[in-house]
């Protein structure tokens, strides 16, 4: 478990229990306070107070050995780390979980400010569908896709 602040400041403990996090969620379009719901090796997950959506807040602490990111380096068929030169920001999709996608397009992640390129796509149980991006910042990371829009009320 780790303490005190993370990434520029942006944890900020309210009470003994409760932390919150200031993060922009792409879907109000907006930048809030959230809670942190959920505390993971890498990643911290949060609620945003404006669509009660889950949003992931990573930390940049080591979780995976080397021996797991070189398997799954392998799985996905790339060696090594992407590097800016292999993303063109021209071909780029912004990245919104209702999207589709097709695999080796590359996409924009507005919240994390990276760039990367989707490796796999795969189906959940229960009509869901995921993909699994290598940011150049990020590292490999597996997204939501195809996620209905909430109707407004």
């Amino acid at each position: 478990m780790w303490e005190g602040s993370v990434t520029e400041g942006k944890v900020k403990s309210v009470s003994k229990n409760k932390r919150m996090v200031e993060q922009y969620c792409s879907v109000c379009r907006k930048t809030f306070e959230m809670p942190v719901v959920e505390e993971a090796d890498e990643v911290i997950w949060l609620k945003c107070p404006g669509c009660q959506g889950y949003l992931p807040f990573m930390t940049g602490e080591p979780g995976e050995s080397s021996k797991t990111l070189s398997e799954s380096h392998e799985r996905s068929g790339i060696e090594e780390d992407l590097a800016p030169e292999d993303i063109d920001p021209e071909r780029a999709l912004e990245y919104s979980e209702t999207g589709e996608y097709n695999v080796g397009d590359i996409i924009y992640h507005r919240s994390w400010n990276d760039y990367g390129k989707i490796t796999v796509k795969e189906s959940l149980p229960g009509n869901r569908k995921i993909i699994h991006v290598h940011f150049i910042n990020q590292g490999k990371i597996r997204l939501l896709e195809g996620v209905p829009k909430k109707e407004s009320s």
